[in-house]
């Protein structure tokens, strides 16, 4: 049984401190001290399916940013086997542990690759193959997932501290930012989806994270055809569709702000979400969704909250249930 998608939703701030108490005392023991120093050997490979891919994502830009070698993608790429030399450790993400993909990808790794886990079941088949095996403590998900995409990311951004030795956010303010996100008015949002024939979602950075995740759920939660791109390689073609019945979510406070108004002079529908502060260009056709400053991972925990409200007014307005109709069953393993 899962959770229903609107308690869930509305559960993410407990979720959070729950999640972080979980991990942080994981981290803090030996499994931490085995993490980091896997970590700190060279490049990291992390992989996931689903939302844990889009988390992974900015797990490796987090890295990156602080001068550490990673990459992220997705473990259905890499399930064939994982070439000798291609990265010193494999992080495999999955909230279930049981993900076909990623538990064949760690296992695929070779020998002398260190093998790492993010799972909610510590003894499931993605643990049982990982050397260390770091605890997601999180409650109940629902079916189309919202709790553990946001602890997964949080996690994750826990973990990438304790590797680069700094402080990216304020972990212990994160429940209550997004408590107050979950009380903001998202009838802006609501308004230019209920509309939309498709959505782009776009952002860059470790916004990837949301750009990802976000287009995923639309898809899962709304049934609303969406795609995302990283911001600069929007830039170099996909942005040709930009014009009247197109809408686009921005996430981002750098160039994603100039292509908001640019997007909307086209004829766009555009939605900017940032925590930019200050004035930004009007249109009729932008609406702008302002978010509480938090820095690396913390900021796609946020980020992808609105859309989650989101999500369900426009599944309600359709008369659906949230739920998975197409879940193949053999992407999930037996439990151990």
């Amino acid at each position: 049984m899962s959770t229903p998608y609107l308690d869930g939703v509305r559960a993410q701030a407990d979720n959070l401190r729950r999640s972080a108490d979980v991990v942080a005392a994981a981290l803090s023991g030996g499994i931490g001290s085995r993490m980091v120093e896997t970590v700190r050997r060279g490049l990291t490979l992390t992989c996931g399916m689903g939302a844990s891919t889009h988390a992974a994502v900015g797990f490796a830009a987090v890295l990156r940013a602080a001068g550490r070698p990673a990459i992220a993608g997705s473990a259905a790429d890499l399930a064939a086997g994982v070439p000798a030399g291609l990265a010193a450790t494999v992080l495999g993400v999955s909230q279930s542990g049981r993900s076909r993909e990623t538990v064949e990808a760690l296992a695929a790794a070779p020998g002398e690759t260190g093998r790492l886990a993010l799972t909610n079941d510590p003894g499931g088949p993605l643990a049982v193959i990982a050397d260390a095996v770091l605890p997601l403590g999180c409650a109940q998900d629902t079916a189309v997932t919202t709790l553990s995409y946001t602890a997964t990311l949080q996690a994750l951004g826990l973990l990438a501290d304790r590797v680069t030795g700094r402080s990216s956010a304020d972990w212990r303010d994160l429940p209550g930012l997004a408590e107050a996100v979950l009380g903001m008015d998202v009838a802006p949002l609501v308004e230019v989806l209920s509309t939309a024939d498709s959505v782009d979602v776009v952002a860059s950075g470790v916004r990837a994270a949301t750009a990802g995740a976000v287009a995923l759920l639309l898809r899962e939660a709304a049934h609303l055809p969406s795609a995302h791109f990283t911001t600069r390689e929007y830039l170099h073609g996909p942005v040709e569709t930009a014009g009247p019945r197109r809408t686009v979510l921005l996430f981002g406070a750098d160039r994603e702000v100039p292509l908001a108004a640019e997007l909307a002079g086209y004829g766009a529908d555009v939605v900017l979400i940032t925590d930019i502060r200050g004035e930004l260009s009007a249109h009729p056709r932008l609406r702008v969704l302002r978010l509480p400053p938090a820095g690396g991972l913390a900021g796609c925990v946020l980020d992808i909250l609105p859309v989650q409200l989101a999500a369900h007014s426009l599944a309600e307005r359709a008369g659906r249930t949230i739920e998975l109709r197409h879940m193949p069953a053999d992407t999930k393993l037996a439990a151990s």
